[in-house]
């Protein structure tokens, strides 16, 4: 145990004394936090009024568009007269009169740079609306008002555990099951591939070679896998707590910049619909309500200690089969093809996910968190939506088995091909 010991603590001083990890613990979460902060520093200085020169020949629009905080529509007497006044960054809207009450098209003139997505989708949103509006209104004599009241009637179907009581939240789950079984995959591939690496670099200078006399392969490679393990766990709490101090160091100090930026939101998706407002609204509202109720609903603390428990016996089973490979490696360019290669069974889970989303109490998921290689990522998969406990308790054991049995065949693989 002293031996092994010696090893991790060697192999964990050196891989966190590299300037590597320091440099990317830092600059990781800075990037996060910038990509955060990044579209609302980009709203606020994109900020610029854009003016809508409007020319309507039907008169079904006139009064009818809406501006917002970032479009002006402005009222025109004729196409050419508009043309004319059109400044470089106005655009100028056209519906022509046609022989028919319905008009079928309108367009979109310009000088200089072509209007942006977001600009064509708000008019053709208002434009749309308006039209349906009229023809309700003139053409069937039903008030718009009361149309869009009984549209906007929904009937929300909620799922209930019959034992509990407590609902269901399936989309909220998937979207929670996916992101986690994502993040299992890369971090099992990434701290694998350092591994890897690390036994490169071993037999690269024959530090192995020199180990080799004084301990056993197998005590070797334990504290070798267990060191990067180490790693992974203190880079991993590092990343987290540097990143939300990043982000409400950003937050602290341009608040009101923030708070804009939400506002802005608000009146945007509100202002941007035309009369139909007030029925598109609720939407979000209700889906960010539920998002809210559905992850209060989940067990964070249990996912998250899940989540290091499946963590751990994966990286120790890949750990050891990659190390086990790097042994045998003779070139740093097979790395990845092998890892890849190597993890593949993740992989394929993340490939047959919508099927077990779909149902995840199936057979097939069952098989796929029972089986140690894909466990980790499967477990993950399906742990929002409840795991058995024999299901966990099985698939630990297996896992624990398996990675003895990878330990036990790298340490072979170690002592002939690294340790002579």
């Amino acid at each position: 145990m002293k031996k092994l010991l010696t090893i991790l603590g060697r192999e964990y001083r050196t891989r966190i004394g590299k300037p590597s990890f320091w440099v990317l613990t830092v600059l990781i979460p800075i990037v996060l936090a910038v990509l955060y902060a990044l579209p609302v520093l980009a709203a606020h200085r994109g900020a610029e009024r854009q003016t809508v020169l409007v020319v309507d020949q039907t008169g079904l629009f006139e009064g009818g568009l809406q501006s917002t905080l970032e479009v002006a529509f402005k009222p025109m007497p004729g196409l050419e007269y508009a043309k004319q006044h059109a400044g470089k960054n106005d655009v100028v809207l056209f519906i022509p009169l046609r022989e028919t009450t319905i008009p079928r098209d309108a367009f979109l003139y310009y000088r200089g740079n072509s209007p942006s997505l977001a600009l064509q989708g708000m008019i053709d949103n208002q434009l749309q609306t308006l039209l349906h509006n009229a023809i309700l209104e003139d053409v069937y004599q039903v008030e718009p008002e009361v149309y869009h009241s009984v549209e906007s009637t929904t009937l929300r179907l909620h799922v209930h555990d019959a034992a509990t009581g407590r609902e269901s939240f399936s989309r909220v789950k998937s979207v929670v099951a996916v992101v986690l079984s994502v993040l299992m995959v890369l971090a099992l591939l990434i701290f694998g591939v350092e591994v890897m690496r690390g036994v490169q670099e071993e037999r690269q200078n024959r530090v192995a070679e020199v180990l080799g006399t004084s301990v056993r392969p197998v005590q070797l490679l334990t504290g070798k896998v267990m060191a990067v393990a180490l790693i992974a766990v203190t880079q991993l709490v590092l990343w987290i707590l540097l990143t939300a101090l990043c982000i409400k160091g950003i937050q602290a100090t341009a608040p009101q910049l923030f708070a804009e930026a939400r506002a802005q939101q608000e009146v945007r998706s509100l202002a941007s619909k035309g009369a139909d407002a007030t029925v598109q609204y609720d939407t979000p509202v209700q889906l960010v309500d539920e998002t809210v109720q559905g992850l209060t609903a989940i067990r964070l603390p249990l996912v998250a200690g899940m989540f290091l428990l499946f963590f751990l016996l994966g990286y120790l089973l890949y750990g050891a089969l990659l190390a086990a490979l790097a042994s045998r490696l003779d070139s740093d360019a097979d790395t990845l093809q092998w890892s890849l290669l190597t993890g593949s069974p993740l992989l394929i889970v993340l490939i047959l996910s919508p099927v077990l989303l779909r149902a995840p109490a199936a057979s097939w998921g069952i098989w796929l968190t029972v089986i140690p290689f894909t466990a980790p990522a499967a477990a993950m998969l399906r742990l929002p939506f409840g795991l058995p406990v024999w299901q966990v308790a099985v698939s630990v054991a297996l896992l624990l088995i398996c990675s003895a049995l990878a330990a036990f065949l790298a340490a072979r693989s170690y002592r002939r091909h690294l340790v002579r």
